[in-house]
């Protein structure tokens, strides 16, 4: 399911942060990140009317903006992007020397320790470090790989964020040293998205469908007999059937004595 950030600093009145987000000086002096609508470097914002905005001062500083605590369940993967304005105090001479500089660091411990974005996994994909920071100046972030120089407007960084846990804080840290200065830093339009595991369910079993019998087709062939062998047996003659008793006519005619001849006496010889 999809998770997400979102803060354009659009919803205070400058110089007030939005709620839970924090500033903090640890060197240097005055002023604090606040969010504003005015001043360089140009424009202001990205998003208007407001944008998170720190100076560039000409002495040891290190300023910076906490977010408020990530409100979102772990995902992975997490991407950040927002919208940056920079003019920091970095060398005419050399493209890849910075003296003043910004970073982005993260917190897995609510904001008790940071580190740098890169160091904690994380990667960027668009409009990352473009400066390394003098060690020669007394910058607090002397050596780092920071944004520094000029970036002549408003410019989109993405980044890959490494695996994040609720309480999550991100930081952006600039930093500057003993000598020079420049206009400061403006960062607004910031947004963090990416998808959470959805917990697994157990499926639900389908009913199988039983299928009807197919009907069978009468067999063309013959029924086969079991064959045997029958040389050198002798055939035993069936029994011829016994015939049936004809019928004998019974008479109805009721039967006549038959008389009986008595013979008469011989004449004797005279």
């Amino acid at each position: 399911m999809p998770v997400g950030l979102s803060e354009s600093f659009d919803n205070v009145g400058p110089p007030a942060l939005p709620p839970d987000w924090l500033a903090t000086n640890a060197l240097g002096p005055p002023p604090l990140w606040v969010t504003s609508n005015s001043g360089v470097p140009l424009p202001a914002a990205d998003t208007w009317p407001n944008a998170a905005s720190i100076d560039d001062p000409a002495v040891v500083s290190d300023k910076r903006l906490d977010s408020l605590a990530f409100p979102i369940p772990p995902a992975h993967p997490l991407q950040l992007t927002f919208r940056q304005n920079f003019n920091l105090e970095a060398s005419d001479v050399d493209p890849n020397l910075g003296f003043d500089g910004g970073v982005l660091e993260v917190s897995f411990d609510g904001g008790n320790t940071f580190q740098d974005i890169l160091d904690a996994g994380g990667s960027f994909v668009q409009g990352g470090y473009n400066r390394t920071i003098s060690t020669d100046r007394g910058s607090p972030i002397a050596g780092r790989q920071a944004w520094s120089g000029n970036s002549e407007g408003f410019i989109t960084t993405v980044v890959n964020l490494p695996i994040l846990s609720t309480g999550t804080r991100l930081r952006w840290r600039m930093a500057c040293d003993t000598s020079g200065s420049g206009e400061g830093w403006r960062v607004d339009t910031i947004n963090i998205a990416g998808c959470a595991p959805v917990p697994c369910q157990t499926p639900t079993a389908r009913p199988r469908i039983t299928p009807f019998p197919r009907p069978t087709r009468p067999s063309r062939n013959l029924l086969a007999l079991p064959s045997a062998d029958f040389d050198g047996v002798k055939p035993t003659p069936s029994p011829r059937p016994t015939p049936f008793p004809r019928p004998v006519p019974i008479s109805t005619t009721t039967p006549h004595a038959t008389p009986v001849l008595t013979p008469l006496p011989r004449p004797s010889p005279p």
